[in-house]
């Protein structure tokens, strides 16, 4: 895995996709090599910390941020405004500047010839959008994206939303089995809230079937230094805490210790 870099790189497009969601573009050949699908950037709006008054409060840390798109070096981060963070990220427009550090982490293992089934909730979807990219081609690839709300949905083969509003009224998993039986599935890739991997894990165990979940963890410093983003991974005799930033994000969803997390 390469070493994580430090960069600052000028925003060359802002792309709105709905209230809650945005896509930041910029444009570096050479980080373009370097990314693999799964894996993420630390980020920080450099332009909000210059211009601020000392009295506005501002978060300082980075913020986690998958890989959404790399088209050869024009890479996107899609972004939804949920903290502090995340709406210092959204005041930010094209020409405004991004603090980077990565690639980091393990991204999700490539594989061909096989029946994909992709899982995602909400602010899941980013990952599996580079990812299927990669998929496309060389495999037979469904899609299932659910969220609470239309605004959290995104284009994919099966749409899922709680209140009913857009797709399928319920959630993400609430029809997985038959989609697994009908579509002869034998391999899954998922990234979401906590209650659907879970659930995604439960039933992909029922099948036997080859599962790869992407966790999402509070990061302090994104490169493996805190240790404050571990989750329990190993077999029910033998795990350990590894990292989410560092062995992670990307983990075999059977190694995961769902029941004490």
């Amino acid at each position: 895995m390469t070493k994580p870099q430090y960069r600052q790189r000028a925003i060359v497009q802002r792309e709105e996709l709905s209230e809650d969601y945005f896509i930041l573009w910029i444009w570096d050949e050479d980080m373009g090599a370097l990314c693999k699908p799964g894996q993420f950037y630390e980020i920080r709006a450099l332009a909000v910390f210059e211009d601020a008054p000392t009295s506005v409060s501002i978060p300082r840390l980075f913020k986690p941020i998958s890989i959404y798109d790399n088209q050869g070096g024009r890479i996107g981060f899609m972004i939804k405004r949920v903290g502090l963070g995340t709406n210092a990220l959204s005041k930010l427009k094209a020409g405004d500047t991004l603090e980077l550090i990565g690639p980091a982490g393990n991204g999700f293992p490539l594989a061909e010839d096989r029946k994909i089934l992709l899982i995602s909730g909400g602010a899941g979807y980013p990952p599996l959008w580079y990812l299927q990219k990669k998929l496309i081609g060389q495999n037979k690839v469904y899609w299932i994206h659910g969220g609470a709300t239309g605004s959290d949905i995104f284009p994919c083969d099966e749409m899922w939303t709680e209140d009913g509003s857009i797709g399928r009224k319920g959630r993400a998993c609430d029809d997985l089995e038959n989609t697994i039986k009908e579509r002869e599935i034998d391999l899954i890739y998922s990234c979401g809230p906590f209650g659907m991997l879970k659930e995604a894990t439960r039933i992909s165990e029922m099948y036997d079937i080859e599962h790869y979940s992407s966790l999402e963890a509070y990061m302090a410093c994104g490169i493996g230094v805190c240790h404050g983003c571990t989750v329990p991974i190993g077999t029910k005799e033998d795990w350990d805490y590894l990292r989410v930033c560092k062995e992670g994000p990307v983990f075999s969803a059977k190694e995961i210790r769902w029941e004490i997390m």
